[in-house]
């Protein structure tokens, strides 16, 4: 295993096989089937605080899967068909919205959780902390570095987020 990976589960030969649990040093966990050192049969990725691909692994492939956001959103990829969450001229409600309904009048829901992070005034929300234009730098919500942001991305920010 490569520094700061870990396992926990079942061997054999002395290479992970049958149930376990893989931690990336990333903080990215697999949990599932393994077959001589690779995913193999049934198995999740679990990516912290963003959600999980869910697949069927062969040798370390994938053969079949998806992914699932943090909020329970199942991903729609274009192949399989159109996908009715949030997509130009089509249904705009957060999926907190799809599942538990609108809120009532008066109550605005700004983003999917509600009440919505507070984030410093003259921020924008990025959805995994805020953008504060002048330092061109992203912060997580306690206010810790995340990234600088691409030109791009930061123009697509200033225009597309919520400000605080």
């Amino acid at each position: 295993m490569s520094l700061g990976a870990e396992y926990e589960g079942e061997m054999k030969n002395g290479r992970m096989e049958g149930k376990g649990k893989y931690t990336f040093p990333s903080g990215t966990v697999y949990v599932g089937q393994f077959l001589d050192g690779e995913f193999h049969g049934e198995g999740t990725l679990e990516y912290p605080g963003c959600g999980e691909y869910r697949a069927t692994w062969k040798h370390g492939k994938v053969v079949e899967g998806h992914y699932v956001f943090s909020d329970g959103l199942k991903y729609t990829d274009p192949a399989e068909g159109e996908w009715d969450y949030c997509v130009a001229n089509g249904d705009r409600r957060f999926y907190s919205e799809h599942v538990a309904s609108l809120r009532p009048a008066g109550d605005s829901q700004l983003t999917d959780a509600h009440p919505p992070v507070r984030i410093p005034a003259g921020t924008y929300d990025t959805g995994d902390g805020y953008f504060h234009e002048a330092e061109q730098k992203v912060y997580d919500y306690d206010g810790n570095f995340l990234r600088e942001p691409s030109a791009e991305e930061a123009k697509w920010i200033a225009t597309k987020c919520r400000m605080g």
